[in-house]
């Protein structure tokens, strides 16, 4: 089958509940996740197999027209060079810091025509997700508030001059956190000190001072699954249309067992209620399940044959996890506990060991299925 045309016209907006270029014309965001730059060493993975620029051409070679790329607030800070054993296929980075790395992969992505969307990760380095890791909020013991917020106007002064930086994702999986001793949890929209809806609307408005034409993406509650919040505070921004938002979906969020309807209906009730309504665009962030699994002809099991049908469905906007075939060296957060190493294999990963093709082509084929839009304006 044919690939998706990856030249998008920047600046993107939205209207309704559809994501749109500078010509008014639906954008279908279809992406994928290329992580590390969030990990312990604050540098994308696979700089030690592949140059950069030929990952990227690779990328826009399948069809998808964004990268998601995660970042801690503790990368953002680093003046030490990267080891140059990370980046042994790029020797042109040797001496760079993970911010310099950062910035040449943004570059390299958006030269091929991808769009490239920062997304804050974690506040510390190391594997995200989990209920105790003291990230699941946009402080933590270790970084304040302020802090969070320099790293956004850092990442949008770098980056105001590229406009196919279009969008930024600005807090992953908000879950709770343990600060100061004390069990918090997050909300949505009735003020206090863990109102997400009103963290996305100061952050929003901050970017917006620098750069007003970045979207800004708020990710839901409960690890990014529950925007039920939204039907009642809605993110309000001075730069008017640059909502969008964002929801991930794996299979153990869900029942085992579940029914097409079931699923097509939670989905619907915990966030995609937001396309119905046109309130605003939503975007599946993250999913994803082993690879090698899903290629198999009864592979994947119910999930991704229900998120398959909703994806086609509702015409989401969606992004892979994870495009890397090998993990990075990931810490518990906060902690010298290794949950993952350098190297190993990601069962998520699209490509080849080496990173240096397709390793999955079944898998590729079903999302390059659900790249171009079925409705929206200019859309025929």
């Amino acid at each position: 089958m044919g690939v998706v045309d990856v030249a998008v016209a920047t600046p993107l907006s939205t209207t309704g509940r559809f994501i749109v270029d500078a010509h008014a014309k639906r954008v279908r965001l279809a992406g994928v996740n290329w992580y590390g730059a969030s990990e312990d060493l604050g540098v994308p993975v696979g700089l030690d197999h592949t140059d950069r620029r030929a990952l990227a051409r690779l990328i826009a070679a399948q069809g998808f027209n964004c990268v998601r790329l995660p970042f801690s607030v503790w990368m953002t800070e680093q003046a030490a060079p990267v080891p140059d054993q990370y980046l042994a296929a790029n020797r042109d980075l040797h001496g760079s810091t993970p911010i310099q790395v950062y910035d040449a992969c943004v570059r390299a992505l958006t030269e091929e025509g991808l769009i490239v969307i920062p997304n804050c990760h974690l506040l510390d380095f190391g594997w995200c997700c989990s209920n105790n890791d003291t990230n699941g909020l946009w402080f933590n013991d270790r970084w304040t508030i302020e802090q969070f917020t320099a790293a956004w106007q850092d990442i949008t002064r770098r980056y105001a001059s590229n406009n196919l930086v279009a969008a930024m994702d600005i807090k992953n999986e908000p879950r709770q956190a343990t600060v100061g001793g004390k069990l918090l949890n997050p909300t949505w929209g009735p003020g206090g000190q863990t109102d997400f809806a009103a963290m996305y609307t100061t952050v929003g408005n901050l970017i917006h001072e620098i750069d007003p034409h970045p979207l800004i993406i708020c990710e839901g509650l409960g690890y990014a699954s529950n925007l039920t919040g939204v039907a009642s505070h809605p993110v309000g921004l001075k730069q008017a249309n640059k909502v969008v938002y964002s929801m991930h979906d794996y299979s153990w969020f869900h029942p085992q067992g579940q029914s097409q309807a079931a699923y097509i209906a939670q989905m619907n009730k915990n966030g995609g209620y937001v396309l119905g309504e046109k309130v605003a665009p939503l975007w599946i962030g993250e999913f994803g399940d082993t690879a090698s699994l899903l290629s198999s002809p009864t592979g994947g099991g119910g999930w991704w044959a229900n998120i398959q049908a909703w994806l086609t469905e509702a015409d989401v906007d969606w992004c892979w996890w994870a495009l890397n075939p090998t993990h990075g060296k990931g810490s518990s957060p906060g902690t010298s506990k290794v949950l993952q190493n350098w190297g190993a294999p990601e069962p998520y990963g699209l490509l080849t060991p080496n990173w240096s093709g397709v390793g999955f082509p079944a898998v590729m084929k079903m999302l390059q299925a659900r790249m171009k839009p079925r409705t929206g304006p200019g859309v025929s």
